[in-house]
């Protein structure tokens, strides 16, 4: 026993006298002048930052943007940080991502009223809504019961983006994953249980009577606050279509509602100048400026990672293709994104 933790301990020195010294031919010694260098022109960068930030303070902003990167923690961040700066032929770690370089940076913690470590659901709520709740419930409090419709009165939350509607803002939702997903899902619904994507969802579940289903919510947002999303793109198809076996592409595919509603017709009924798209065809000749109100379902669930989505016989367009052709609207914009992994930004 002795000779082999002998020849263990021989073998981890061994490894760290390879590691030390490769560490050390990794990277030319650096002057202790050249760091302060570094130090001092970064100091100087963030106040000429902070100065132009302070100037621009008395200007109305016309545009709300969030941006959800979806699981982006520190270790995350750090590892897209190192990745980009390889990709550009350097060690990595020198790298500045274009979001660090902000006039402004906080940190958030992350957790539900019910746990520690949090689901999309309730943080989504909470950034939504400013009230931290329970995990797997979305646009309620956390007096809600999970699964039980009857506790929903008067648990309801005012998200930011119905705020925006009332006032009169134009809004949107922009998503790689299905529209009925809980971040997407946490703008503009209320349910008590973050899987009532659609009717069919909700039908198994046992204390699940009185419930309307998220994609409905989303359809029938103009019912309850101004006129309605004017754009929700991203995935989640078959949580608005019927359940029709043998469906052509016409409609997108099989989908999961059974209770008789095709709410993508419904859409187009509820909405004037209205458009529902769910291919890259469709989607490229939309007419932004004759078109009020746009749906785009480009897959049956999520869409597809960013490396697999030209493996899309419909076609999907990228995130950045989406924010670029209809990011622009005349009377304000909120449009959450999320990705459902990291993925290096195009711009």
């Amino acid at each position: 026993m002795q000779f082999i933790f002998q020849i263990a301990v021989c073998s981890l020195s061994l490894l760290a006298n390879i590691s030390y010294s490769a560490s050390l031919n990794s990277a030319p010694e650096e002057s202790s002048i050249k760091w302060y260098q570094q130090g001092e022109k970064a100091i100087q960068k963030a106040r000429l930052s902070a100065k132009e930030a302070a100037k621009n303070s008395d200007a109305s902003a016309k545009n709300i943007i969030l941006f959800v990167g979806d699981g982006m923690g520190i270790s995350t961040i750090t590892a897209a940080r190192i990745y980009a700066g390889q990709m550009q032929g350097k060690p990595g770690e020198e790298n500045i991502l274009f979001f660090e370089k902000f006039p402004y940076l906080a940190l958030a913690k992350t957790y539900n009223t019910n746990q520690q470590t949090p689901d999309s659901a309730g943080t989504m709520t909470a950034m939504m809504t400013g009230m931290k709740t329970k995990a797997g419930i979305i646009g309620v409090g956390q007096d809600m019961i999970r699964t039980n419709c009857s506790s929903i009165t008067g648990n309801t939350l005012t998200t930011a983006l119905e705020h925006a509607e009332q006032i009169g803002m134009s809004t949107g939702v922009v998503s790689t994953a299905r529209l009925t997903h809980a971040t997407p899902a946490a703008t503009y619904a209320h349910v008590p249980e973050r899987n009532f994507e659609d009717d069919r969802d909700i039908s198994i579940m046992t204390n699940a009577t009185g419930c309307k289903d998220i994609a409905a919510q989303l359809i029938d947002l103009k019912d309850r606050y101004g006129d309605g999303l004017e754009v929700a793109l991203g995935g989640g198809r078959k949580n608005f279509i019927r359940r029709v076996h043998g469906a052509g592409p016409e409609n997108g595919g099989m989908g999961e509602s059974e209770d008789g509603r095709d709410l993508t017709t419904e859409w187009l009924a509820h909405y004037p100048n209205s458009a529902y798209v769910w291919s890259q065809a469709q989607f490229d000749a939309i007419n932004p400026g004759s078109t009020e109100h746009l749906l785009g379902l480009f897959n049956m669930s999520h869409m597809e990672y960013e490396e697999d989505r030209l493996n899309d016989t419909g076609g999907e367009p990228s995130l950045s293709a989406i924010a670029a052709s209809h990011g622009e609207r005349t009377r304000g914009l909120v449009v959450p994104r999320r990705r459902r992994a990291v993925v290096l930004s195009e711009s």
